[in-house]
């Protein structure tokens, strides 16, 4: 199954996101129950995997991170693009992606080497009018914060119309 980590976001971020993406004229929104903010992608991982990934994600002890959202990004290339808005949540959202990075590597995962961009995908698109365009809607300040209290590991189904995701497990964090 394919397999990632994401923060989870509480339901007033999700709420700003959702008005971000009612501000953006064209290209495919993504669907409110697959905005995430990924910490780690885990890809393809046999389903015998699941219970040792469980027990070295619940090892994991961290702090509640204070989310803030700040100004757009477009990912990808000349055909696939996305529009993303920026997210920082300090020393306790990087310590969290290096914490979960270590122990999946202590279990034997061989995850891809890519720079930690925190980042929220709101629409996909293959126009580089409509990336502009959805890259506008983004309000330029911060927002936040956001108090995110856990994380999840999520499976991911690809489809035609987009991927179908499902919380397999959830972790909370320190003060939630």
């Amino acid at each position: 199954m394919r397999l990632f980590i994401a923060l989870t976001l509480p339901e007033e971020a999700l709420d700003v996101l959702s008005d971000m993406q009612d501000a953006m004229p064209e290209g495919r929104a993504v669907e409110m129950d697959a905005l995430h903010l990924t910490l780690a992608f885990l890809g393809e991982t046999p389903a015998e995997a699941l219970p040792e990934i469980d027990a070295a994600l619940r090892s994991i002890r961290a702090p509640a991170i204070a989310l803030h959202f700040h100004g757009g990004a477009v990912f990808g290339g000349r055909l696939n693009r996305v529009v993303a808005v920026q997210a920082e949540g300090g020393a306790a959202l990087t310590d969290l992606h290096d914490r979960i990075r270590s122990r999946l590597h202590g279990i034997g995962m061989a995850l891809p080497r890519r720079r930690f961009r925190p980042h929220v995908t709101l629409l996909r698109t293959r126009d580089k009018r409509a990336a502009t365009l959805g890259l506008a809607a983004i309000p330029p300040g911060a927002l936040g914060p956001f108090a995110c209290d856990s994380f999840g590991l999520i499976s991911s189904v690809l489809h035609p119309d987009g991927a179908r995701h499902e919380e397999r497990a959830r972790y909370p964090l320190a003060g939630s």
